[in-house]
């Protein structure tokens, strides 16, 4: 693992621990290094979606202390915390959970049924794969063989 996996490792798992504590969660840490300095990005969001400027702001204050005092980071980063948006990625069974009944276009890591990609109806969720409803016919498709999915919104 290299200096920046581990790096990111570590911010991700401080954010977990003060997003559980303001009562959101995590969708994704991106780290971006830039010259002699390092842009962190922080995805977080409500678990039923729709976060707030101000969860937003208590979060980066809190992670910016940690990067700062704690990481060791001093002043060669710029941290950005912000929502997913409304086209979030979709990367693991809770946020497949929360869109069930909806419309999602799905990236296989490898054909399935033929195809790479598709736009399907997700009509349930177990704990290791979707059912998904394409054209009117039922797939059963595991989580592992996502590359990634997103809602689709009209």
């Amino acid at each position: 693992m290299g200096r920046l996996d581990e790096l990111k490792e570590n911010i991700s798992r401080r954010a977990v621990s003060i997003a559980d504590e303001i009562g959101i969660e995590i969708v994704e840490v991106r780290l971006n290094p830039y010259h002699d300095s390092l842009a962190v990005q922080v995805f977080a969001d409500r678990p039923t979606g729709g976060i707030g400027l101000e969860e937003c702001s208590l979060l980066n204050q809190k992670l910016d202390h940690v990067l700062y005092n704690e990481l060791m980071l001093g002043d060669n980063y710029t941290l950005e915390v912000s929502s997913p948006g409304l086209d979030r990625p979709l990367l693991n069974y809770r946020d497949f959970r929360r869109v069930v009944g909806r419309g999602i276009h799905v990236f296989f890591k490898e054909p399935v049924r033929g195809k790479r990609e598709t736009d399907a109806t997700l009509n349930g969720v177990r704990e290791d794969e979707l059912m998904l409803v394409v054209k009117g016919e039922e797939w059963l498709v595991p989580i592992e063989k996502i590359e990634k999915a997103k809602q689709i919104i009209i």
